[in-house]
């Protein structure tokens, strides 16, 4: 198991070369680096493994989003930094916590 925390510790993603956010209308946000940091989670901790995805946060200069997940018998929360424009994400915190019964 250490081992795939350390995989979800160095989760980075950055977007794709597309159009411009010019393009993209107002009021909406593009979320495939949320979508694409989410898909690897599962990939390394298990398809039904995502217990619970925070909405983003801005935090000023970033935003932020807590994504908590099972490995085994263990609960943890992965903190995801984002860029302004959601381009870039990667993981700046992984937290366990104790199971709550």
């Amino acid at each position: 198991m250490p081992g795939n925390l350390k995989d979800i510790e160095n989760i980075t993603v950055r977007a794709g070369g597309r159009g411009s956010s010019a393009d993209q209308p107002s009021g909406e946000r593009d979320f495939e680096v949320r979508d694409r940091i989410v898909d690897r989670i599962r990939e390394i901790a298990g398809k039904d493994s995502i217990k619970r995805i925070q909405p983003v946060q801005h935090q000023g200069d970033h935003q932020e989003q807590d994504i908590s997940f099972d490995i085994g018998d263990d609960s943890y929360t992965a903190t995801i930094r984002y860029n302004n424009a959601l381009t870039e994400g990667w993981v700046t915190a992984l937290r366990k916590y104790p199971k709550i019964c």
